[in-house]
């Protein structure tokens, strides 16, 4: 009911492929949204804002409490969204592949890196975000 109230036009016929590809079969795709676990109810907020007519998406840790097929998942839906994301995390694999740009907020000043996530970390020679 959630997706069928904000699915519009032709996407309304794949709203079952949709839940599928978010792993949401069976007897999920009738769940009450309150009975939902923390990762089905993001997975459900990500597929809401797949489907609003939005270009710009604004995202903190979302990575954050996920196991890793949903990681995957969520990562998928991310690259192939057609908008900008501006995406905060310290997750270095959640952000190999996502991220084209690097913005480091460090000493009262924010600096551009264009570059990915690992072509920063190089930069900096360090191995990992928590050394920041």
């Amino acid at each position: 009911e959630t997706i069928d109230q904000i699915a519009v036009g032709d996407i309304r016929t794949q709203i079952k492929n949709l839940l599928g590809a978010f792993m949401f079969h069976g007897d999920d795709i009738t769940k009450k949204v309150k009975v939902l676990s923390g990762g089905e109810r993001t997975r459900l907020a990500m597929i809401k804002l797949l489907l609003e007519p939005v270009n710009l998406l604004i995202l903190d840790e979302p990575s954050n409490h996920l196991d890793m097929k949903t990681k995957d998942i969520i990562k998928e839906a991310l690259r192939d969204f057609e908008g900008t994301v501006i995406l905060v995390s310290h997750d270095r694999d959640f952000l190999d592949g996502l991220a084209t740009k690097v913005f480091e907020f460090t000493n009262k000043r924010v600096v551009e890196h264009f570059e990915d996530i690992n072509g920063f970390l190089a930069a900096k020679k360090l191995e990992k975000l928590a050394a920041l």
